[in-house]
């Protein structure tokens, strides 16, 4: 987890004025959203510390009004500030990237951000087989410009699996990318936001393998519903 010794860089402090005029339930409610928003697999005692992190509430207090929250639901508070997030286009661009790390890193394990070249990537590693991936909150997200060149420069690493991630692909993005990875030998999959947040779900819920997670991953092309499922799939999934 990335909270242990670095929760006091994950969050500005509230300005003095907003806490002084904030009810009690409004600041705890502050601080549950502004914790989904980096971290919504958190629970006990972690979450507590976290809670106390974003500065609207103290750790007493949060665990005084947490059993007040069971209402609140951080898997969909994360899953809709992301997808509020990958409409705004590069100004959120760092945001976004730090919410898609964390979805890797549920859904495989690892997952930590490195430049490759003067680009942000995500890394994860499955066992022998190591990703990259690419988000961008785009809309109609095409493979050319510095998107192409960055993905270019990643390619020449050879890694097992390329992931681009953004709102939503332009149409010419399937074949642009696999005109890039032609003879590379390298599998590139465009996964939609929604997408990604469904492998997310699915695999929390049906906890597949992680070479699973992997093969989805590396499908190739565009992502489809249809191979998402397959995590779901009881029997592959064992």
């Amino acid at each position: 987890m990335i909270w242990f010794g670095n929760l006091n860089k994950l969050f500005v402090s509230p300005p003095t004025e907003h806490l002084r005029l904030a009810s009690e339930a409004a600041r705890m409610q502050f601080a549950l959203e502004r914790v989904a928003e980096s971290a919504p697999g958190l629970h006990g005692q972690s979450l507590l510390d976290a809670l106390a992190a974003t500065g609207w509430v103290d750790r007493a207090t949060a665990e005084r009004l947490l059993p007040t929250f069971r209402h609140f639901d951080p898997d969909r508070h994360f899953a809709e500030y992301l997808r509020r997030l990958s409409f705004r286009g590069r100004s959120a661009t760092e945001e976004f990237r730090s919410g898609i790390r964390c979805i890797v890193e549920e859904i495989t394990g690892t997952g930590w951000l490195d430049k490759i070249g003067s680009d942000p990537f995500i890394r994860f590693s499955l066992g022998m087989r190591e990703g990259v991936v690419f988000a961008l909150p785009e809309v109609n997200l095409a493979i050319s410009g510095h998107t192409r060149d960055a993905l270019a420069v990643a390619v020449e690493e050879m890694p097992d699996v390329l992931v681009v991630v953004a709102r939503n692909f332009d149409r010419a993005a399937p074949d642009q990318l696999r005109a890039l990875l032609d003879r590379s030998g390298v599998p590139g999959t465009l996964v939609t936001v929604n997408l990604l947040l469904g492998i997310r779900a699915t695999t929390l819920r049906y906890q597949p393998r992680p070479n699973r997670v992997a093969n989805v991953l590396s499908a190739g092309g565009t992502l489809r519903s249809a191979d998402v499922a397959q995590l779901g799939d009881r029997e592959l999934a064992a």
